[in-house]
């Protein structure tokens, strides 16, 4: 090759030079490069830009790559299908190689002219001559490879061996091929960045391979669904798509991932969530927790997932639905809760947070519009930890765990201010009938509702803890007070409860025997002189007395009796006979109480009764295996404790004012202490407020009652309403 040292270039010295140039193109083309001289060819391209020849050079370079090019791929146009992926590779890898080559020897060419004209670059010339070649001026060259890459792909998920990795090189040159130049000066200085574009990938190959994806997994969905039963069918879509997912990150482009598992997902999962959702019944029954996670993780990749989440909340309904008409409706609430939530802790770590928060929301709202749907679940519940207060057989540990069992139960209940009434009355029952079995644990569960609901709601039953403890205090200093002065002084033991703390109703006055009234004054002086500003009120309906008694042949016997029935059986040390209506005067009591006191002394034939005479006396010869009887029947209070029979039902119904009026004085406080702290709010503002924390921890609030709320303290001048915006209200100071 002639060397050409010339300054100054005409165009026919110019032209020599580019032949020279051009030469060295195709034996650079063709490997054949140890006869070049690369610092030679170098200044060949210099001396053509240095001469104002660089339109020249351009114009022919870019033919010469085009012929180059064409002549590189030309082996694809005669390679079989079998040979086509990896002729393709390898056209594209000489065209690349042969691209970074000539870029060096036209390297001032390309700093000097090219990037300062802003042309396109070497490397963009040929790529777009690869691309034009490939798929846009051969359109059949162009259906043979997208027909060789969606075979290759089809034949991997039919297990057929395919390379993966010349498969991965040849999609990734579709995007390499399409790369755009950004030419960059800084400091008068140019620079060539190049940005990945995408846009001839999606164009020639992504549409199609999603559209034949969902047609193959389309066909294999339905082929496996008719034959396989759910579980069968949940397993294999596990397997096929944990297989898809390792197929797409091996050789498919990132962009593409996720558009292949969802078009997976969609066929799959998201067509046949309805078919599959009917398995959840038994799988849940059956306790198959392993196959409801691998559900939940598919429904989670799709759009179905809360058609999943109603089935489940559907499921639950049903099943409370038939435990509700069960004995043992309380236990099976709480199996089923704990069944649910534990099968919740198992399941939701497979979701991101909006899953578990819809999933936790679905299962606490299914219980909830159970639960809620009557008083009956919250009547059961009161009887249930009843029954474990009163249970003596259990430790402490497990009547707490018991217990904590229920209170999951009890967080669901909404009227928690009706629960707490019910509590209260069965809670005073036991304590003034002493059947507790633990102290501890009984406030150990007032402390829980505390925390849960606020000691709003558990104030008086903290009340009714206090007057027992301070009862028991002054009845001890009031017997050893009784004992200094009085040698032969009974043991009296006193309840000072507080009004309106403890659901009791005052019992009909009676006139109690003179000697019982004595200890009684002696007992109201005592108490006065320690707390003057409170006034005492005997309930004789909830007393008893330990009467001791002698009969004929010196038989002595100790009896357990009502007030008034010791009462009536101390009369008699006066005299013998007494008709009934002298016994009603004596005692001032009602007939229908009298009766019903008297039967059950005529019962254990304390008393004998003269029809005729209508005339009561003592029986003298009394016998009775036992030395201490309990002749005091089971107190007949005047509360009421629900069940789902009609009667008692309609007894608790009385109670309904009582819960309307706390609620009235509740509402009205936090209202008025809302208002305190923000100054104005709008009706609707207000009553979110509102309604957050009363629902929280005691309610759910009516918007009617709310109004009536609203009016009632515009009425006591608590607050007003805002002149011409009537939504408004503003906190009256």
């Amino acid at each position: 090759m002639k060397k050409i040292i010339q300054e100054n270039l005409s165009p026919e010295e110019a032209k020599t030079l580019w032949k020279y140039l051009d030469e060295a193109c195709y034996l650079i083309a063709e490997n054949q490069t140890k006869q070049l001289s690369f610092q030679e060819l170098y200044q060949h391209a210099y001396k053509l830009i240095l001469n104002k020849f660089g339109d020249f050079a351009y114009s022919q370079l870019q033919v010469s790559i085009h012929n180059i090019v064409d002549k590189l791929i030309y082996p694809l146009n005669i390679s079989n299908d079998d040979q086509l992926l990896n002729d393709f590779v390898k056209a594209f890898e000489e065209v690349q190689h042969f691209s970074k080559l000539l870029a060096g020897i036209l390297l001032y060419m390309e700093k000097s002219y090219i990037l300062q004209k802003s042309l396109k670059t070497i490397k963009t010339i040929c790529n777009e001559s690869f691309k034009i070649k490939c798929f846009e001026k051969d359109q059949n060259l162009a259906t043979k490879l997208l027909n060789c890459f969606l075979s290759q792909i089809r034949n991997d998920r039919n297990s057929q061996v395919i390379e993966h990795f010349k498969l991965k090189n040849a999609l990734q040159i579709l995007i390499d091929l399409n790369q755009e130049q950004q030419i960059k000066i800084k400091d008068y200085a140019y620079t060539i960045d190049y940005r990945i574009n995408d846009d001839f990938y999606k164009y020639f190959l992504e549409r199609k391979l999603i559209q034949d994806s969902n047609r193959y997994f389309k066909e294999e969905s339905q082929s496996n669904l008719s034959k396989m039963a759910i579980e069968e069918y949940i397993l294999f879509v596990e397997k096929r798509y944990l297989n898809e997912v390792e197929r797409v990150e091996s050789y498919i482009p990132k962009i593409t991932h996720q558009k292949v598992l969802d078009c997976f997902i969609k066929n799959y999962i998201t067509q046949n969530a309805q078919h599959i959702s009917q398995g959840l019944y038994d799988f849940i029954e059956n306790e198959k927790t392993a196959i409801i996670i691998k559900i939940f993780q598919l429904f989670v990749k799709s759009e179905e997932f809360d058609l999943f989440v109603k089935k489940l909340s559907q499921i639950i309904i049903d099943d409370l639905q038939l435990l509700n008409q069960n004995e043992n409706t309380l236990q099976g609430f709480i199996k089923l809760y704990e069944k649910i939530f534990s099968l919740y802790d198992k399941i939701a770590q497979y979701g991101n947070n909006e899953h578990q928060y819809k999933f936790h929301k679905a299962i606490k709202n299914a219980f909830e519009q159970v639960i809620n749907k009557d008083n009956f679940i919250m009547m059961e519940l009161n009887k249930y930890f009843d029954f474990l207060m009163k249970k003596e057989t259990l430790r402490d540990e497990e009547k707490k765990l018991q217990i904590d069992k229920g209170f999951l139960i009890f967080k669901l209940v909404q009227s928690k201010d009706e629960f707490e009434q019910i509590y209260r009355k069965h809670l005073c029952v036991r304590l003034l009938d002493q059947t507790y079995s633990s102290l501890e644990v009984e406030k150990d569960l007032i402390k829980k509702l505390r925390l849960e609901c606020g000691s709003v709601l558990t104030h008086k039953m903290e009340t009714m803890f206090s007057d027992l403890e301070r009862s028991s205090e002054d009845s001890q200093k009031f017997r050893q007070k009784l004992s200094q002065i009085q040698r032969d002084s009974i043991d009296l033991d006193i309840l000072v409860l507080t009004s309106e703390q403890w659901p009791i109703t005052d019992s009909q006055p009676i006139i109690i025997h003179t000697e019982l009234q004595l200890w009684q004054q002696q007992f109201t002086q005592y108490y006065q002189s320690k707390n003057s500003k409170r006034k005492l009120q005997f309930n004789y309906g909830l007393g008893s007395v330990s009467l001791k008694a002698t009969f004929d042949q010196n038989s002595k016997k100790d009896f357990v009796c009502s007030v008034l029935q010791a009462t009536i059986l101390m009369h008699f040390n006066k005299q013998r006979v007494y008709k009934i209506d002298e016994l009603i005067k004596l005692t001032n009591s009602d007939q229908e109480i009298m009766q019903q006191e008297l039967e059950n002394l005529l019962q254990f034939k304390l008393l004998i009764q003269n029809e005729e005479e209508n005339t009561l006396q003592l029986n003298q010869k009394f016998q009775h295996r036992s030395y201490k009887i309990k002749v005091q029947p089971k107190k007949q209070q005047s509360w009421a404790l629900c069940s789902k029979s009609k009667n008692k039902q309609q007894e608790f119904q009385l109670d309904s004012k009582e819960i309307v009026l706390d609620r009235r004085v509740y509402l009205e406080s936090l209202i008025v202490r809302v208002l305190k702290t923000k100054k104005q709010l709008d009706h609707k503002d207000l009553f979110k407020y509102i309604d957050k924390d009363a629902k929280t921890r005691h309610f759910p609030v009516e918007i009617p009652f709310f109004k009536e709320c609203i009016e009632n303290l515009i009425q006591k001048e608590y607050l007003v309403r805002q002149e011409g915006q009537l939504d408004t209200y503003i906190y009256k100071a």
